[in-house]
């Protein structure tokens, strides 16, 4: 795989790198949303494609999604690739100053909680190679307690920042794993009718037929779960 400011210069249109996952999902939902032509180009992370020299010149932490500008510009972290394309394209964040910035809070609390949790209880309830009965209990109960949160506000209101925005795009694709993370959303009614209603839109239908997230297979856990700092020691590049 070529990587570099040159990638999409031919047609110039954005470059997403992405594995099967939430956070590249959320990224591929946005860009049908604001309806920008772009090219996907999937990482072999089990690989280790992401440790090579190149993609590390682009990501330093070495994970995907990451988004390549047309014009070369990269941006990395999922939260932050959406706000970006958000602001820079005037939709899905909010329209007033306190709409924009209860939309920022939604998309951080998922940053900072929803998403790590829920990818903790996927861990501990279908990946480690060990029972943990802590882990389990502990994210199994946490994200419970966040889809709570979800309910609570979602029962107030159609969508998370009052209007459809990044914060709900942020927020769904961890949503479609509860079963992955021991909740059912019958549980949750009003988290169940704002699944419901995001899953409908033609622009999730559409990215999710263009890239449906899927489980790891077993094989590639030892490369995507287990790696240390010396992980970031230049290796040879796979492209």
């Amino acid at each position: 795989m070529a990587y570099g400011a040159g990638t999409s210069a031919s047609d110039a249109q954005p470059v997403l790198y992405y594995y099967p996952s939430p956070n590249s999902l959320k990224v591929i939902i946005l860009l049908h949303e604001l309806e920008i032509d772009w090219q996907g180009r999937q990482v072999d992370l089990a690989g280790g494609e992401q440790l090579g020299p190149a993609f590390a010149a682009l990501n330093p932490n070495r994970k995907v999604p990451l988004l390549q500008l047309a014009d070369g510009q990269i941006i990395f972290e999922s939260g932050a690739i959406l706000e970006f394309l958000a602001e820079q394209h005037g939709r899905f964040i909010g329209g007033g100053f306190s709409e924009r910035w209860l939309c920022k809070q939604w998309l951080y609390w998922q940053m900072s909680a929803l998403g790590p949790a829920a990818g903790q209880a996927h861990h501990f309830r279908k990946f480690a190679p060990e029972r943990v009965p802590y882990g389990i209990r502990r994210y199994t109960d946490e994200v419970n307690r966040l889809y709570g949160v979800m309910n609570e506000v979602l029962s107030r209101r159609p969508w998370l920042a009052g209007t459809y925005s990044i914060a709900d795009i942020a927020c769904w694709p961890w949503v479609v794993h509860a079963d992955w993370q021991g909740q059912t959303l019958t549980e949750f009614p009003a988290v169940a009718r704002w699944y419901e209603s995001l899953r409908s839109r033609p622009s999730v239908e559409a990215a999710m037929a263009r890239y449906a997230t899927r489980e790891i297979p077993a094989e590639d856990y030892t490369l995507l779960l287990n790696q240390r700092a010396g992980a970031l020691q230049p290796t040879q590049d796979n492209g």
